[in-house]
């Protein structure tokens, strides 16, 4: 009896730390899907160099504080941020992952976004851009302009 007792106990604290387990994958699946749903709000709001608030936002400074409303805390400095976290290859890219790109007249990484969604490989993202029509946006990696400049994705919520 006392054996069948045991073996009850452990499959109950087996199947409790199973689920745990599932519950922090859902937990950094929602946490993800807040991050892209949170950052879609600001759609439309002008660039502005330094930016970071609803008035206005430069490319860090707007993935700067979408982060920060979810406790992540993270530099005004697209350079500084490809410092963060774990590089994944561009095809496991992750929706809240940050992607980098070189600037404009620079081979350093000079722009950032958030990783919007992965169809398939094809990266689509949300930023806030200088260039004509800029301001807060979403954007594919495959359009030529940012293919060119891509340098790599970055998980700073793992």
């Amino acid at each position: 009896m006392k054996s069948l007792t045991l073996t009850l106990l452990l499959a109950l604290f087996s199947v409790a730390g199973f689920s745990n387990e599932n519950d922090s994958l859902c937990v950094s699946y929602n946490l993800r899907d807040s991050i892209v749903t949170y950052a879609q709000n600001f759609i439309g709001t002008p660039y502005k160099w330094g930016g970071e608030s609803k008035d206005g936002f430069d490319c860090s400074g707007f993935v700067l504080y979408v982060f920060k409303k979810f406790g992540v805390k993270l530099p005004h400095s697209s350079l500084a941020m490809g410092g963060l976290g774990k590089t994944k290859e561009r095809e496991c890219a992750e929706t809240g992952d940050i992607i980098l790109f070189k600037g404009t007249q620079s081979s350093t990484i000079g722009h950032v976004g958030i990783v919007f969604e992965n169809e398939n490989g094809e990266l689509i993202f949300i930023h806030s851009s200088s260039s004509k029509g800029g301001g807060v946006k979403i954007s594919k990696l495959s359009d030529g302009y940012y293919t060119q400049r891509f340098v790599k994705v970055v998980d700073v919520l793992s």
